[in-house]
């Protein structure tokens, strides 16, 4: 399994510890890469488990290696101009038949189409304008994903936060 963006690698960390899963995550994130590896050795999991400091582009060349792809929290950074390299990129990777979980935030076509300032594009993601449901979909469809599932969690966000 490859865990793209992975944040504090949870996911990865759980899948090796519980599922017998080998999980390699990879960040650009310096702070996130020591931590993860400290708490990957602290729990016995470096069998199983790794993590790489780099950009998933910079796996582009390598051969389809990966039952599993996750992204969960990263794609928002990914920017609706760069979508095509990033769903081309992860399709590369997949091993024919694989699954491929991409977890994000998109814009609705209101929020899209409005200029300047709002609260999403200036405190929580100021470097990227996100994309719109319509975009990401075509943009899978055109790396070759079918797309199986689509869930709105904006109800549930609210005491998300609150739990924060």
């Amino acid at each position: 399994m490859l865990y793209i963006g992975f944040g504090l690698c949870s996911l990865s960390r759980r899948a090796a510890k519980y599922y017998g899963v080998h999980a390699t995550g990879i960040t650009l994130s310096e702070q996130q890469f020591a931590f993860t590896q400290r708490r990957i050795a602290q729990e016995g999991l470096a069998s199983g488990c790794e993590v790489r400091l780099c950009d998933y582009r910079q796996l582009d060349n390598a051969a389809p290696s990966f039952d599993k792809i996750s992204s969960v929290g990263m794609f928002e950074h990914v920017g609706w101009q760069n979508l095509g390299t990033y769903f081309d990129t992860v399709k590369k990777l997949l091993r024919p038949g694989g699954t491929f979980l991409n977890h994000g935030i998109v814009s609705s076509l209101d929020e899209y189409k409005k200029r300047g300032p709002s609260f999403i594009r200036k405190y929580v993601f100021p470097d990227t304008a996100l994309a719109t449901l319509p975009l990401v979909t075509t943009q899978a469809e055109h790396a070759g994903f079918e797309l199986r599932d689509v869930e709105c969690l904006r109800e549930h966000y609210e005491r998300t936060l609150h739990g924060w």
